[in-house]
């Protein structure tokens, strides 16, 4: 299983990654990307099983970063992580393609919750 996780915050990233091995996912090949570009370059190459995104990045934010991955890879899972909690602003990133969202601060467990929708553990 290979998930790339898409924050600027080399400390997100760190953190997503501690989180994601304490959910349990520890045979996991973990990309980090660090921006919408990034992300989309190594999407492009084909083995991307789920896409963890920050929502607020500089240039490519993460709403148009998910509408982009709906354009081009039509069914990849996309997670958005958001400390953006309003009801509407959520509605938002699922309009956009979000699969779901995630409102920062959040467990491994509720991480683990999101992730096994997705894959079945």
């Amino acid at each position: 299983m290979k998930i790339i996780v898409v924050d600027d915050s080399e400390t997100m990233r760190m953190m997503m990654a501690k989180l994601l091995r304490q959910a349990g996912y520890t045979k996991l090949d973990l990309v980090e990307a660090a921006s919408a570009k990034e992300a989309l370059a190594a999407i492009a190459k084909g083995d991307i099983d789920l896409v963890l995104s920050d929502v607020n990045m500089p240039e490519i934010d993460g709403i148009e970063l998910v509408k982009v991955i709906r354009e081009k890879f039509k069914s990849l899972p996309v997670v958005m992580i958001t400390t953006e909690s309003s009801p509407k602003m959520q509605q938002k990133m699922i309009d956009a393609g979000a699969h779901k969202v995630l409102t920062k601060p959040f467990s491994a467990k509720q991480l683990k919750d999101v992730l096994n929708q997705f894959f079945g553990k």
